[in-house]
């Protein structure tokens, strides 16, 4: 994204003195140069703070006693936005912040507050084209969130613990919320799963979610159908007795089958019936046949009861045994106690030197208790088998007990045909009331059991799913993930061999599931970037890598990424003893004394020059350093912004300072 840092601004405490104001140039290698402690290392938290950033990591005593307000000007699409936040006191931080935008926007003497943290993320979201939705919306954990500006900033600052660091190559990603969070959306970054296909995925979740639930009621459909299939069986028998219908094999009927036929006999009239013997004789046969299965059942049922009680006692009674059993134990330890003390087989623990040695008396005891002992053990737990078992009989009682309701439904339909008064058993009027009875019957099962509308519905959004899956083609996006980490790695394998590398040739991958650099040896072996040795080598990786993925986003048609990135000293490794300062110390300004580190560092400023030209000056580098211009002056398109030495010339100026 064309988005880089125009200005930095510092507002004074005191309001006589005028903001401070450091100017950058966009699209080039920006420099500020100068001693230690003279606020360098400020400029990436003052940058941070101003992108609202949770908390304020701007250091505390002389910058933030000094200052009021910190602001950065950002150009984004040629034009100019202005966003400043107070100094945070005491606090944290703060969220009174002041933001204007113009084709040159104007810094006022001191910002007013007129919006809000919350609003400044809304707005650099909005500005970045982030999308809105989350990156697995079944998901409601944070870091599967949906991407937000904040995220980039990863790819925007190397700081001093990060430029060299061997086991994190990401700002912030030393935390375990942003590193997991920075995992999860890195396909988005890198444009492999696109804003559509989010979309597509949040659809995929919902239609899921309403999948399953209509299937759950399908299958309640079906067990209910299965559980009235019985009763319909009823109405059909006395339909069949009426004469008003004439089935064979009704228990092969499926339930469809017999709601249609059901419906049939409702829209008959009394007047279509015919009696026959023969249905009577078959109605008969079948109260018979009824009473006999309710009598098996009910048998089966009284057994399993009977069984059930039993296994539901031996449990329970199993527990007082076993406590039982350890108070046995328990009170025979003194037994215990005594063999212990009868070893010499000559003293009695109760009565000394004996003849009557109670010897026997005390191995009886003794092994009565070793008996009890191993008891307690054997009935320490139930058996798998027995609570199998017992788990099978409280099935089988509820299957049996389903059953009997059925049958005992039937029969009561019925007897209320057989009951009625002999002399209107088989009249036009009972069979019409009998008729009328079906008509009500019928709507009941056909709401109950008229799935068909359901099962249409499924059918359509099984369809939509395997449409909606084919789009989002999640093996194509991981291709496209490997694509981009390729174009990546490829940038970074050109500019390596520019640094400072022990193994400038040998090829390295990203990994971007451990957020690290896989370097492949010779030997065939790859080896993470923490297992290479030597801070120059883990710098080279840093910053190969760093600017590889600029030149990425640079390349792509839009990237939400910012198109800058601040480095902290990267010569730092060149710099080791002088980099400790006591605080009893004066203010140090380091130089490079070997010619090999003068070369070695030149090296990492020549790299960002030559990551610019392949971009065509396309996004911003700033560093902050202690190399001065005799290292980087003839370098092509890099630019010395100031440089702090010597008196009074330095981030925060002396007359701020009370």
């Amino acid at each position: 994204m064309d988005f880089q840092i125009k200005r930095l601004i510092l507002w004074s405490k005191e309001p006589q003195f005028k903001p401070k104001e450091i100017e950058f140039k966009t699209n080039s290698v920006n420099i500020i140069t100068g001693a230690s402690r003279t606020g360098k290392s400020a400029i990436i938290p003052i940058i941070d703070y101003c992108l609202a950033s949770d908390s304020c990591y701007i250091p505390v005593n002389t910058i933030r006693n000094a200052c009021s307000w910190f602001g950065i000007v950002i150009e984004v699409n040629q034009k100019q936005v202005l966003l400043a936040r107070q100094e945070p006191g005491l606090q944290k931080s703060t969220d009174n912040m002041y933001i204007a935008s113009d084709i040159e926007v104007e810094v006022p003497d001191t910002p007013i507050k007129n919006t809000n943290r919350d609003s400044v993320k809304k707005f650099l979201d909005e500005l970045s084209s982030l999308t809105f939705l989350d990156i697995d919306a079944e998901n409601s954990s944070n870091y599967l969130g949906r991407p937000s500006f904040r995220d980039l900033m990863a790819f925007c600052f190397q700081p001093q613990n990060i430029v060299a660091n061997a086991n994190t190559l990401f700002y912030k990603a030393d935390t375990t919320e942003h590193r997991t969070k920075l995992i999860n959306i890195f396909p988005y970054i890198l444009g492999a799963v696109t804003p559509d296909i989010l979309a597509k995925r949040q659809e995929i979740n919902n239609l899921t979610r309403v999948l399953k639930r209509k299937e759950k009621e399908l299958v309640k459909l079906k067990e209910v159908s299965e559980k009235w299939k019985s009763e319909v069986n009823g109405w059909l028998a006395i339909a069949q007795e009426f004469g008003l219908i004439k089935l064979n094999g009704l228990k092969d009927l499926s339930f469809e089958e017999q709601i249609e036929i059901l419906t049939l006999v409702s829209e008959k009239r009394a007047s279509d019936s015919s009696i026959l013997n023969n249905n009577i004789e078959a109605s008969s046969q079948e109260i018979v046949a009824l009473r006999k299965e309710e009598s098996e059942l009910s048998l089966k049922l009284s057994s399993l009861k009977n069984r059930y009680t039993e296994m539901r006692q031996l449990m329970n009674s199993l527990d007082g045994y076993r406590e039982s059993l350890t108070i046995q134990v328990e009170r025979l330890n003194i037994s215990k106690w005594l063999k212990s003390l009868t070893e010499d087989n000559e003293t009695c623990p109760l009565f000394g030197k004996t003849k009557e040695h109670p010897k026997e008396q005390i191995d009886k005891f003794y092994t009565n208790l070793i008996k009890l002992e191993d008891e307690t053990g054997f009935t320490n737990k139930i058996p798998a088998a027995f609570e199998r078992e017992f788990d099978n009989v409280k099935s089988e009682i509820s299957i049996l007990s389903e059953q009997i309701t059925a049958v005992q439904k039937r029969i009561k339909l019925q007897s209320q045909i057989r009951n009625s008064a002999a002399h209107e058993k088989y009249t036009v009027e009972n069979i019409s009331r009998f008729i009328g009875q079906v008509q009500y019957a019928n709507e009941t099962f056909k709401s109950l059991g008229t799935d068909s509308e359901l099962i249409l519905e499924i059918e359509a959004i099984n369809e939509t799913l395997s449409n909606l899956r084919a789009q989002v083609n999640e093996s194509a996006v991981i291709q496209r993930v490997n694509s981009a980490i390729n174009k990546i790695g490829a940038y970074a394998i050109r500019l390596l061999p520019l640094l400072d590398s022990e193994r400038p040739n040998d090829p390295i991958r990203i990994d971007y599931q451990n957020l690290t650099v896989v370097v492949s040896g010779q030997d065939g072996r790859d080896d993470f970037l923490w297992e290479i040795g030597s801070g120059s080598n883990w710098l080279a990786y840093h910053i190969s890598v760093t600017l590889a993925f600029h030149l990425f986003f640079n390349q792509q048609g839009h990237s939400p990424v910012p198109g800058f990135i601040v480095y902290d000293q990267p010569s730092q490794v060149y710099f080791p003893k002088k980099m400790a300062v006591r605080e009893n110390e004066q203010e140090l300004d380091p130089k490079l004394e070997n010619d090999e580190d003068r070369i070695a560092v030149k090296k990492i400023f020549e790299t960002m020059s030559e990551a610019l030209k392949i971009s065509q000056s396309k996004f911003q580098v700033i560093v902050l350093e202690h190399a001065d211009s005799s290292i980087w002056g003839d370098i092509h398109n890099v630019n010395e912004v100031c440089e702090w030495r010597g008196d009074n010339n330095k981030l925060i100026p002396e007359e701020w300072i009370k």
